[in-house]
């Protein structure tokens, strides 16, 4: 578990990605363009907290209950709980799983701006994450290798270094998900929630309490 820290601050004035000057193809996709999806719009007050970012989800489209997870890719207890999260979904058709990217640890942060970067981009987010998470390493390396997993070209993503992140979407996201943990009360990552309500962010993803969790919000 990683305890967190306000990184925003810091994010503007990254090195360029090692992966800069792939060529890997990028995988065709049938994601709706930018304006008639609610989870890319250009301004975050525009989308409700839950819907996703973009591709930023696995499961049910339409779930019933959606379970919020905090995360972080240099955190090894988030990503030893993603195995628990694809046996919920595995088991529950109904359940959506929407993750909200942190940068609690500084060398997570090229990871979760990548992320970020081929959530929005409509690519094979699902694939990406699995993947980043898989590989137990967040840098350069580990990241390039994700990309290459999900089949995304790094050229197709929109600039994560220095200025282009000024009023970028990315930036706020991960500012947004930062401030939402400290509204839900957490004060370490991973942590979940189901719903969109008030709750307080919890720690710990044992399956038995997450799937009486799951079923007590379906019961409502």
């Amino acid at each position: 578990m990683t305890s967190r820290y306000l990184p925003a601050l810091l994010l503007a004035l990254l090195a360029p990605p090692a992966w800069a000057q792939s060529t890997e193809p990028a995988t065709p996709t049938e994601t709706p363009a930018p304006d008639d999806d609610p989870a890319l719009a250009p301004r975050l007050d525009e989308r409700p907290f839950g819907v996703p970012f973009g591709k930023a989800w696995i499961g049910a489209p339409d779930g019933d209950v959606t379970l919020l997870v905090f995360a972080d890719y240099a955190c090894p207890a988030c990503r030893e709980a993603q195995p628990v999260l694809d046996a919920l979904v595995a088991a529950d058709p109904h359940l959506r799983v929407v993750y909200l990217i942190l940068v609690n640890e500084d060398e997570g942060r090229q990871a979760a701006l990548t992320s970020l970067a081929v959530a929005q981009s409509g690519s094979t987010w699902a694939t990406f994450h699995r993947a980043l998470d898989a590989g137990g390493d967040p840098g350069p390396a580990g990241v390039a290798a994700a990309l290459k997993a999900a089949g995304v070209d790094p050229a197709s993503l929109p600039p994560l270094t220095g200025e282009a992140l000024i009023d970028s979407p990315i930036l706020d996201e991960l500012n947004r998900n930062d401030r939402a943990l400290v509204e839900h009360k957490g004060t370490a990552v991973p942590a979940w929630l189901i719903g969109t309500g008030p709750g307080k962010a919890r720690n710990g993803f044992d399956p038995v309490v997450l799937r009486a969790a799951i079923a007590k919000a379906r019961a409502k």
